[in-house]
């Protein structure tokens, strides 16, 4: 029934401790990738950048997530899918302290790149570790689950970065965006088992 089926929603998140954690890394991991939407803006305004290299900075990114897509899966699947996640997160705040700390356009490609691997690990690497939750039976309610928590903050944590830039500067974005990396970081390791 439809009562039972949210009652085991609510006894799987009572119960499991470890998928909390998980969970809230999920939610932190949007802080720490906040920064990667405004880079391309914030290279425009302050380094005069065209479409041309617009274009190419883009297609680094896609890139970059099409090549380590396959390798960070096949890591993640041999290693540890939390080792390989937590790979992606210094790289996703290595990529923020970069663009904040940018001497000129050139370092965007490296900014660009660091964002597109982290990208996989924030997302398709998550993906792959919200599998290894739960039972057989019980694995439709926790990808449910998984998704539909994080889903509000993949829409609000932008709209914040949008407004702290409007208010405060992109360089506020970016600190915010790294000091959120590193902070989702030390949870996956310290507390996500």
């Amino acid at each position: 029934t439809t009562g039972g089926y949210w009652q085991s929603l609510g006894h799987i998140l009572k119960k499991d401790t470890n998928f909390r954690w998980f969970i809230l890394v999920r939610i932190l991991a949007q802080l720490g990738t906040m920064g990667f939407s405004f880079y391309t803006v914030y290279a425009v305004r302050y380094y005069g950048i065209g479409e041309g290299t617009a274009g190419v900075l883009t297609a680094v990114l896609t890139i970059m997530q099409t090549a380590f897509n396959p390798i960070m899966g096949w890591l993640g699947d041999r290693w540890s899918h939390r080792g390989v996640m937590s790979i992606g997160l210094l790289a996703a705040t290595a990529s923020t302290i970069l663009a904040w700390l940018s001497p000129g356009v050139g370092w965007f490609y490296l900014v660009f790149a660091l964002a597109g691997i982290a990208n996989v690990a924030v997302w398709t690497i998550a993906m792959a570790m919200t599998l290894e939750y739960g039972t057989e039976a019980e694995r439709p309610a926790y990808i449910g689950l998984a998704n539909t928590l994080v889903a509000p903050t993949a829409f609000l944590i932008p709209l914040f970065g949008g407004w702290l830039a409007d208010t405060a500067g992109f360089q506020a974005t970016f600190i915010t965006s790294a000091l959120g990396g590193i902070i989702t970081f030390f949870v996956l390791l310290l507390f996500l088992k």
